[in-house]
């Protein structure tokens, strides 16, 4: 899994190209589908088939909660699947891009909770900078200690 934050456009086929170092996570899967979906309508998500596999199981076992099921109901409404292309290149659903407003913005994609990538709009990766520039670093750095931080 890649550990740092690179920067992304959609093409005017609407595919996302990634950086090579995620290429490469991807290469290394058994499987070279994915599921580019968002659970809430904010940021979009590339998931490798199987761990896509996993949140449907997820999903499927909480339908009593009404999260859950927004949750699956954004996904099959905006989700799709297809393979990354040997350039690195991930088709992104036009109901996505319309809904999150990707087309023609500069994008950010993150590695997250390490088996998925997250696709984050000028939004969305504005909001992630502001909590960082609020922050206050060393009790940050205090919190973590005591919480056992490597």
């Amino acid at each position: 899994m890649p550990r740092v934050i690179a920067k992304a456009r959609i093409d005017d086929k609407g595919r996302i190209k990634l950086a090579a170092d995620y290429l490469h996570f991807f290469e290394a899967l058994p499987e070279q589908k994915v599921f580019v979906t968002s659970l809430d309508r904010r940021i979009a998500e590339i998931y490798p088939i199987s761990t896509w596999r996993e949140m449907e199981r997820f999903l499927a076992e909480k339908e009593h909660m009404p999260e859950a099921r927004r949750a699956a109901n954004n996904a099959a409404l905006l989700g799709g699947e297809c393979d990354v292309d040997g350039q690195g290149r991930v088709n992104i659903n036009s109901e996505l891009r319309r809904v999150l407003g990707l087309d023609g913005q500069d994008l950010h994609i993150q590695p997250y909770k390490r088996n998925r990538i997250r696709i984050l709009s000028e939004n969305a990766y504005a909001a992630m900078m502001a909590e960082l520039e609020g922050a206050d670093p060393e009790k940050d750095e205090e919190v973590l200690r005591n919480a056992g931080r490597p």
